[in-house]
């Protein structure tokens, strides 16, 4: 039997043994699910107090409930607003965000960091949500039981298991990126249901992109599917306009709102001391030059300070403007 006869047999074997009957609360399409909502609730709260014992939660009453305010209201416009979502800020460095099953999202410091305004953080909000309202994570799961299963059996069957699972990785990172686009997609048309510019998922895509090219590479591969700014991207811009049909985005972009909420935000340097997000007004004859002087960042100041103000690569400030530095 040829190799994708036999993995076409097995995964359509195991898929009809494992799956139940199952829709996507967001298209209505058959999807592979192998656990009920209570169970990934569940599922969700295990592994919300695992998260939480390893990584302890930023402490900032103030922050912690302007971030869970702005979520619940992205919340609100999902296609599972039935569920109770939690969001939390990750007491961490690193720039990054990502949800659990059953509604819980987390974003950390590190990010929030680089954000410069509300409607990005609702950007990055709506992206997580939308991987939890089509189930993406409960995919995986369902189609990693499936591919282990598969897996088993092949290579019994071929006596080649690292042939196998360099296979089911390969399949699984084409499938992760098409969840990426789907939650773009989503987390672009919640932006426009409240009344932010969906064009703002674009701004925070082009943030990570900056954030990427400034520390020398790539640190997610689904990024390089933008390989040209996200503005250029047709798949994006598509998923952008289709957004629009939900609103045109009169709610205020909050820049200004956003930034004095994460100003003193406190960000470890690893080494046990602390910097912290302080906002200034830019004067008339300011530059990033001058103004990297005076911050407490190290190696190419000035380019990284456009970065955390997204002026990557070759923005100045413009007198009277809030911007952010490191102190």
């Amino acid at each position: 039997m040829r190799l994708t006869t036999l993995i076409s047999s097995i995964l359509l074997s195991s898929t009809a043994l494992l799956a139940g009957c199952s829709v996507s609360p967001v298209t209505g399409e058959k999807q592979l699910a192998l656990m009920s909502e209570a169970e990934e609730i569940q599922t969700g709260q295990q592994a919300h107090r695992e998260i939480l014992a390893k990584t302890p939660p930023y402490q900032d009453a103030g922050v912690q409930a302007y971030v869970s305010r702005i979520g619940q209201l992205m919340a609100s416009q999902s296609h599972r607003n039935n569920l109770r979502f939690t969001f939390t800020v990750l007491d961490d460095p690193a720039v990054n965000a990502f949800a659990l099953p059953g509604g819980y999202v987390y974003i950390t410091t590190g990010l929030m960091a680089y954000l410069n305004s509300e409607a990005e953080l609702a950007g990055v909000l709506g992206h997580e949500i939308g991987h939890v309202a089509d189930r993406h994570n409960v995919q995986q799961a369902s189609w990693n039981a499936v591919g282990g299963l598969a897996a088993s059996v092949l290579g019994e069957k071929l006596g080649n298991k690292e042939l196998i699972n360099t296979i089911g990785e390969f399949g699984l990172s084409n499938y992760s990126r098409t969840q990426e686009l789907e939650a773009d997609g989503l987390g672009a048309e919640y932006l426009a249901r409240a009344g932010y510019d969906p064009a703002n998922m674009a701004n925070v895509i082009a943030t990570l992109q900056a954030y990427d090219q400034f520390k020398g590479g790539s640190s997610d591969p689904y990024r390089d599917l933008f390989a040209t700014h996200p503005n250029n991207d047709v798949r994006l811009q598509q998923l952008i306009g289709q957004a629009r049909r939900y609103g045109s985005g009169t709610r205020d972009a909050g820049r200004d709102t956003y930034l004095r909420q994460i100003d003193g935000l406190r960000l470890p340097l690893g080494n046990g001391q602390t910097v912290q997000v302080r906002l200034l007004t830019v004067r008339p004859g300011d530059n990033f030059n001058g103004l990297a002087a005076s911050s407490r960042l190290s190696n190419n100041a000035a380019m990284h300070l456009r970065v955390l103000n997204g002026l990557f690569p070759n923005g100045e400030p413009v007198p009277g403007q809030l911007l952010k530095t490191i102190q």
